[in-house]
């Protein structure tokens, strides 16, 4: 298999004006865009970069990061992506920890810790040349460090090679069953897996991308979407549901025909009202990790009306293993922790060994997500280890909480995290966004989820929010949350 770069170059020539990439008034064929990342690498020999070298991205402009991202391969060096909306202290520590030999910004003024090498990489004014002299990155070499997002802890820097990271994108790409005339759109930050995902995913069938900063949610979702032609939207849940919630009528869908949805749990309900309201669009839900390049599990759209609620099968030769603490396979429907195995997974834990061994068992990766899979393989998800708390001895999944609270329609989104408590050890705790503020009344929220929820898996409190804090990919942060309900507590 062709890796990412080779594959690039390649389509610049087969397909040298189909366009690849379109951001913010500025579109790119292939052919320019690999003159861009040639214009960069060029720009960082001049500095001084040399094969082996890791460069790190303070970008968040889709051109200048991807430009720069193809760059660093197309010279054999090392792309650290990192989190532009971090607070300058994570980000300072997230430098001193991967030890980069230059830092991309956008401008000469973005903050940086002294002594680092700076590279401007003005997405406005991206240098352009031929490429010439390249010393492309090997297949098996470190291509990427990837930190996890670090809404619960300390982020990790997750390593892997370039093999690994375009055949996750290659296996999805086939799953989705794209065509050449694909263009999706995305508004994930690209410095995140999901975006970079998405970006490698469309390429791999010389596809295209749009890519818009900034969350679109709603009828503006649907509208920007026809404007500019799109055949597919890939994002969180928190997109579908916020697009599908308040549509009552069948939309003309124009191009679009696909839908990806990957990131965190997505309600039955919507899948459901989805099909009424977008008839014609298919829906690809998907279950994904960093530690594997992007995706790992994608449940097709022939497989809704039986699998409804499970995130699908594993992607070529991996491999999803629930189980108990012991080790030993869980049986089928039985929850368990789930374990990976296949040739997509990292090679570790940037100068983590203690925690890399720990997570790279003789069983695979403990991914520290539970679930189960049925009779014939296909996987459900019901939450990280975080979101299986016991409250006076019983096991409570705040994601059952969630999707109950969601179930109820008064709410346009909504959070359930685990708070101490005494005597319980912990109770759950619900944020909710009410469509109507001025009507929400704890009591009768409560009063109503005694009807399909347990006495332990009912909240301890609901607490009304007017947003609940999520990160660029749509998970919600639960940190903040935590600060809320302490600051509640005060």
């Amino acid at each position: 298999m062709k890796h990412a770069v080779e594959t690039l170059l390649e389509l610049a020539v087969r397909q040298p004006d189909s366009q690849l990439l379109a951001t913010r008034g500025r579109t790119y064929s292939y052919a320019q865009f690999v003159e861009r990342a040639a214009g960069v690498l060029a720009a960082l020999r001049a500095a001084g970069f040399a094969r082996g070298d890791r460069v790190a991205t303070l970008l968040e402009e889709y051109d200048a990061f991807f430009a720069t991202t193809f760059a660093v391969w197309m010279g054999g060096g090392v792309v650290v992506p990192l989190n532009t909306s971090l607070p300058q202290a994570d980000i300072e520590w997230l430098i001193a920890k991967s030890r980069p030999r230059f830092v991309t910004t956008p401008a000469v003024d973005t903050p940086l810790p002294e002594g680092v090498a700076r590279l401007v990489v003005d997405a406005e004014a991206i240098p352009v040349t031929a490429p010439d002299g390249l010393e492309v990155i090997g297949p098996d070499d470190l291509a990427m460090i990837m930190f996890t997002s670090g809404t619960t802890g300390v982020p990790k820097g997750v390593c892997q090679h370039l093999t690994a990271i375009t055949a996750n994108a290659a296996r999805v790409s086939d799953a989705l069953g794209l065509r050449t005339d694909d263009r999706i759109f995305i508004n994930t930050p690209p410095y995140f897996t999901s975006g970079l995902c998405h970006f490698l995913t469309m390429m791999a069938q010389g596809g295209g991308v749009t890519g818009q900063l900034g969350f679109f949610f709603g009828q503006n979702l649907l509208a920007e979407m026809a404007e500019l032609g799109c055949t597919g939207f890939g994002g969180a849940p928190a997109h579908l549901v916020r697009v599908v919630e308040p549509l009552d009528e069948v939309q003309e869908i124009g191009s679009l025909r696909f839908w990806v949805s990957s990131g965190d749990h997505l309600p039955v309900r919507i899948i459901e009202k989805l099909r009424r309201v977008l008839p014609g669009v298919r829906l690809f839900n998907m279950y994904g990790l960093t530690e594997v390049s992007g995706r790992l599990c994608v449940l097709p759209p022939e497989e809704l009306d039986r699998r409804m609620g499970s995130v699908g099968l594993p992607i070529g030769d991996m491999r999803v293993t629930p189980r108990r603490v012991d080790g030993t396979p869980a049986e089928p429907n039985e929850s368990a922790e789930l374990y990976v195995d296949g040739s997509l997974v990292m090679q570790g834990y940037l100068d983590e060994p203690e925690i890399t061994a720990a997570s790279l068992t003789e069983h695979g990766f403990r991914t520290g997500d539970f679930g189960h899979t049925d009779a014939d393989g296909f996987v459900w998800i019901e939450g990280r280890k975080d979101d299986i708390i016991k409250r006076g001895g019983e096991k409570v999944s705040t994601v059952h909480v969630q999707q109950a609270l969601m179930a109820l329609g008064q709410f346009s989104d909504a959070a359930v995290i685990a708070a101490d408590d005494e005597m319980l050890g912990h109770v759950p705790v619900a944020f909710v966004v009410p469509r109507e503020p001025d009507a929400f009344k704890q009591t009768r929220v409560l009063r109503e989820l005694k009807r399909t929820l347990p006495g332990s898996h009912l909240p301890a409190r609901v607490i009304a929010l007017g947003e609940i804090p999520r990160t660029g990919s749509g998970k919600a942060i639960r940190g903040e949350l935590q600060s809320l309900l302490r600051g509640e507590g005060q």
